[in-house]
């Protein structure tokens, strides 16, 4: 894949089976994919794609695949991983959905002057955590 994700526009590289791709969570995609995914609200999408819904996952590697090159390069792109597609890319799909899912939310919070709390929390946690040691119980 040319060039690096951009976060910041909630997007995430992935890679399933021998294929690397980039996933983009913009809100009509999103929309897109609950229509295709049959799902009726945001939460019941987020849930599916966290729990690794097979239908789900599959309409989401095809509607938010990016490629540099376009539409039709994004399309053959997707259509090779989701012929790849099996449990065992799992972890790594999950990673990528909620690192693109968290960008965009957090991308949507400071062009309306919102703190960014997910940032804010996961700085707390690294903190809290470097001097910890394990209790002995």
């Amino acid at each position: 894949m040319d060039g690096l994700p951009n976060p910041l526009r909630g997007e995430a590289a992935c890679q399933i089976g021998d294929t690397d791709l980039v996933l983009v969570v913009e809100f009509g995609r999103l929309a897109t994919l609950c229509e295709v995914a049959g799902c009726d609200t945001m939460d019941l999408l987020y849930t599916r794609l966290i729990g690794f819904h097979p239908k789900t996952v599959m309409a989401a590697i095809r509607v938010l695949t990016i490629h540099p090159d376009g539409d039709k390069s994004a399309r053959e792109q997707a259509h090779k991983a989701i012929s790849e597609l099996s449990g065992a890319d799992e972890t790594a799909f999950r990673k990528a959905i909620t690192a693109a899912l968290t960008g965009h939310i957090n991308a949507g919070k400071v062009q309306r002057g919102e703190a960014d709390h997910i940032g804010q929390l996961e700085k707390a946690v690294e903190k809290s955590q470097s001097g910890n040691v394990q209790s002995p119980s």
